[in-house]
């Protein structure tokens, strides 16, 4: 299986953490973590292996590198993955309007790597790191279901709209777990709401089930 390599840009938010956990599901122990500062070392150890040097420092074998960039010419494929390649991730939270800081941030930096898309519509960190699970998995970019810019429902009157793509599977949102409750707790939802869980919720504005 490969490995998935996430060059750490960002402070730990709530939010990050959140996408963070959400990729260790996905990748368990082929989880990477590069770029590290000491102080957050012993954090992101729970959730995969740390790195302090940057990917773009490390002696990586290149030619097993492939980098997720946005603004990447050829998409990635199943044959372009191997038992020993390393996929890279830039742990940036996006922007509604992309500023190509996969590239400037790493991809400029590395010679003699392959560089892939997966698709034109920008994922989160979690949302393009469980794509790359999938087309590993051996799954090609056309069949991988998402939704650009999916609004989620609060209650009957509030919503939020994330201004990125989600992966789907099976006609499901690959949600990141818990950020339907972050949301909550930042708009300063009751102790009661924070108790309903993320899929509760949907499936309530779905019509599946009531509260």
């Amino acid at each position: 299986m490969p490995y998935l390599i996430i060059e750490h840009l960002e402070d730990i938010s709530d939010w990050l953490w959140l996408e963070y956990s959400h990729v260790a599901q996905w990748w368990g122990d082929k989880l990477i973590f590069t770029n590290v500062r000491e102080d957050e070392r012993e954090r992101l150890a729970k959730l995969g292996s740390v790195i302090t040097e940057s990917v773009t420092k490390f002696p990586f074998d290149r030619s097993k590198l492939i980098i997720l960039d946005l603004q990447a010419e050829e998409e990635l494929k199943p044959g372009d993955i191997e038992g020993d390649t390393m996929i890279v991730v830039g742990g940036i939270l996006g922007d509604a309007v992309p500023r190509g800081r996969t590239r400037e941030f790493i991809t400029s930096k590395m010679e003699g790597v392959k560089v892939r898309h997966i698709g034109k519509p920008q994922y989160s960190i979690d949302g393009a790191s469980i794509v790359a699970k999938l087309i590993a998995d051996g799954k090609r970019l056309e069949e991988i279901e998402y939704e650009e810019n999916p609004t989620i429902m609060l209650d009957e009157f509030s919503e939020i709209t994330l201004h990125y793509t989600v992966p789907k599977l099976n006609g499901k949102l690959l949600l990141t777990p818990g950020l339907i409750d972050l949301q909550k707790r930042e708009l300063g939802y009751t102790e009661a709401d924070e108790e309903i869980s993320d899929e509760e919720l949907i499936e309530f504005f779905e019509g599946k089930r009531e509260l």
